[in-house]
């Protein structure tokens, strides 16, 4: 009996001893395959990714979509990289099936610079890396963990090796930065999200990678300023995005989903709503520039969300005094109002002209429009302007917080306010002359491709928005947006975000002119 007890404890040990080696192992193993990832990471919240494999390249070579999106020279150093390194017989061995992260970071004098990074198989491929290397008559200049690399074209790249992990880039000093960081465990939640849905993504072309918290230090080296108006969204958001490249020859169209990790955002007050069908876009004037549409499937539940989110921002109590104050000062119940006659939809727009203009929809507005006779002051027939601020911010929150107390007007069960009545009075010249948004064949063109149905859209008009971009973006980059070469022919960008139990689906579209339309302006 005691020599069976000892052997069932050998035997116990033996397996626990096996178990630990094999999964310490297989960590080991893991994290020598994510230093690619860990590194591009740590050095970017913007990624680029895909399979080292000759088909997915081949076809990622005949996109000249990204020459016109990256620029002439940024794309002329990845076709450099292609030509004169990866297609090496030992490099592209060495790489063969592996992914390949493209990093891009902030630059110095308002550049962005790329990151390659990616990991060898094992020490033999290193050592065939650098015979193909010298074969391939690239001149190599090693310092430390750094190599110079001089293409036959002269071309210099610099290539940081680290254990497995491999680092190329044009710039020496990003790849001296990417060699330091702790790539182990900086970016760790972004990483396991990338991993998380990496498991769905196994199928696509490539995938493209957003940590939006870093996309500002991003876009600091583009626009000047600060991130305003309807690209405020992007500044400090908690929120990650993982997309698939759908390949395609007129337009740049990404699908996935976006994930809000802060629950205090007021966009996650629609990450479980389900999706409606859009419709207050009908009202935009032509000359818009861009906007942002929310959709409510239900006004009662969200209403208390939205208190929730209040909480959040210790405005709570100041919400509710403002609500018991007006109602007895009026003698009223502002829960009649909004709450009840607000349909589905509301909407922020700014205009060519950077006038910035918003509107809600409503499923009486002759009838809101009497209870609103007290709370309001006629400025003419047509429009008036609230007595009292905040009432719109008060039951639709962050969106109308600059509405304080605006000029409005209801027409056809919206009502659409401005700060400045010349403003309102423009929009109700451009409506009422049938000079909409709607009427534009590229807009068309680009709403044709998308779903109808969302709770977040966030769209901006190129050629209605080239004054704006002007003022507040970077002569390079301004440049790049009128080029011929450039973005000169994509007309849109939209961002459709759908409710999905918590995280939203995600589509991305950046839209070129029908060939009809290029046609047509050739021909002027």
């Amino acid at each position: 009996m005691k020599k069976i007890l000892i052997s069932i404890v050998i035997l116990f040990a033996a397996i626990v001893t096996m178990a630990y080696l094999y999964f310490s192992r297989l960590n080991k193993d893991q994290n020598i395959t994510d230093m690619g990832l860990h590194a591009a990471a740590a050095s970017s919240g913007f990624i680029f990714s895909f399979q080292n494999d000759k088909g997915v390249t081949d076809i990622l070579k005949e996109q000249q979509l990204f020459e016109e999106i990256l620029g002439a020279d940024k794309y002329k150093l990845l076709t450099t990289l292609k030509k004169h390194l990866f297609n090496l017989p030992g490099v592209s061995q060495a790489l063969d099936q592996q992914k390949v992260y493209i990093s891009f970071v902030a630059g110095n004098k308002q550049e962005i610079d790329f990151l390659c990074s990616t990991q060898l198989g094992n020490q033999e491929n290193m050592k065939q890396l650098f015979a193909s290397l010298q074969r391939g008559k690239i001149q190599v200049q090693t310092t430390k963990e750094i190599s110079r690399l001089v293409l036959p074209d002269s071309t210099v790249f610099y290539l940081g090796l680290k254990q497995n992990l491999a680092i190329l880039s044009h710039s020496e000093q990003q790849v001296q930065a990417a060699l330091t960081k702790d790539t182990e465990k900086k970016a760790d939640k972004f990483i396991s999200y990338i991993q998380e849905n990496n498991r769905f993504t196994k199928n696509s072309l490539a995938q493209l990678y957003i940590d939006f918290n870093h996309v500002p230090e991003l876009l600091k080296n583009i626009i000047a300023g600060k991130l305003n108006g309807e690209l405020a969204v992007l500044n400090r958001q908690n929120a990650f995005a993982s997309l698939s490249y759908n390949f395609s020859r007129d337009k740049v169209l990404l699908t996935g989903t976006t994930i809000v990790n802060d629950q205090n955002s007021y966009y996650n007050l629609f990450s479980s709503l389900q999706s409606k069908k859009i419709s207050i876009q009908n009202i935009l004037p032509a000359n818009t520039s861009s906007y942002t549409i929310f959709a409510i499937d239900a006004y009662a539940p969200w209403r208390e969300k939205l208190n929730g989110w209040f909480l959040s921002q210790q405005e709570d109590k100041k919400i509710s005094k403002r609500i018991s104050d007006i109602n007895a000062g009026y003698h009223l119940n502002l829960d009649d109002l909004f709450p009840k006659y607000f349909k589905d939809q509301f909407i922020t727009f700014q205009l060519s002209t950077s006038e910035k203009i918003g509107a809600i929809s409503l499923t009486n507005g002759d009838k809101m429009m009497q209870l609103l006779l007290d709370l309001s002051e006629d400025y003419n027939e047509h429009i008036k302007t609230f007595k009292e601020a905040d009432l719109l911010y008060v039951y639709f929150g962050l969106p109308f917080s600059n509405f304080k107390k605006p000029y409005y007007t209801i027409i056809d069960n919206y009502m659409i306010f401005a700060n400045n009545v010349g403003t309102l009075e423009s929009f109700l010249n451009s409506y009422t002359n049938n000079h909409l948004l709607i009427s534009n064949p590229a807009y068309i063109s680009a709403s044709n491709q998308l779903p109808e149905s969302s709770n977040l859209i966030f769209y901006i008009d190129h050629h209605n928005s080239a004054t704006i971009f002007q003022k507040h973006i970077f002569l390079p980059y301004y440049n790049h947006f009128l080029a011929e070469k450039g973005l000169k022919k994509y007309e849109s960008f939209t961002c459709q975000l759908s409710g999905d139990k918590g995280k939203f689906q995600t589509n991305i579209l950046i839209n070129k002119q029908p060939d009809v339309l290029q046609k047509d302006s050739l021909a002027l």
